[in-house]
């Protein structure tokens, strides 16, 4: 049973590591968000593809792909460059966090975090994305 009802969204989390992909997408079915895992840069891709996600959760530190590419890759792609992208990492230098919020990510959770940091900032970024546009009032 979830601790909180349903919101309809979908969060995809792209991780190699099977503990950090259990941990949160158990955190995530209890905070009422359909998790979708993906244990790869290349599979998260695919995953974005068929199921396009309201948000994505992303390592940095993968084998093959990194984190960093697929970033760049999703943000290059018209059709998924809308897609909020969270980096969820080890790596929690000032310059590693920099080079991650200029690929285009909208936050960026150092490892290991807190579960209520973590909730909190999916539901920013969430209602960042869920806002309708400013009409245009210039005439």
């Amino acid at each position: 049973m979830s601790d909180m009802p349903p919101t309809g969204k979908k969060i995809l989390i792209i991780d190699d590591t099977k503990d950090i992909l259990f941990v949160v997408s158990r955190r995530l079915k209890s905070w009422g968000y359909e998790p979708l895992i993906a244990e790869s840069g290349e599979e998260g891709l695919r995953i974005v593809e068929e199921r396009a996600p309201d948000l994505i959760l992303l390592d940095i530190m993968m084998p093959k792909m990194k984190g960093r590419d697929v970033c760049a890759r999703l943000k290059a792609n018209p059709k998924t460059a809308h897609i909020p992208i969270i980096f969820l990492t080890a790596l929690g230098l000032a310059d590693h966090i920099k080079a991650g919020m200029d690929l285009g990510a909208e936050d960026y959770i150092v490892k290991p975090f807190e579960p209520a940091e973590l909730k909190e900032r999916i539901s920013i970024v969430l209602a960042r994305y869920d806002q309708p546009s400013a009409p245009n009032t210039q005439t």
